[in-house]
């Protein structure tokens, strides 16, 4: 492994689970659209980074998100809040 490492945090994509304030006006499926389109474009940029690469997940690996390409590492989230997840990450890397 490199010694720079590049954590992307996500929410699992599940309808009704992301983008929910967005979701309040714009419906949950509209919401679930902008939010991969969202994650699509991060993963895009994330590809062009010189370092080892790491996708944590809110609530189980989903090993379809990523780029062949540009290959990830798929974690799961761990604590109680962001700060915590943060934390966490940073420790395990």
């Amino acid at each position: 492994m490199m010694e720079n490492a590049l954590i992307i945090f996500i929410k699992n994509p599940v309808k009704g689970k992301v983008k929910t304030r967005l979701a309040a006006t714009i419906g949950d499926d509209m919401a679930l659209a902008i939010y991969q389109k969202l994650l699509k474009h991060t993963l895009n940029i994330a590809e062009h980074v010189t370092a080892d690469k790491f996708i944590f997940f809110s609530d189980a690996i989903d090993e379809t998100i990523g780029d062949v390409n540009a290959p990830f590492y798929y974690k799961i989230q761990s604590g109680n809040d962001l700060g915590e997840k943060m934390k966490n990450a940073f420790v395990q890397l």
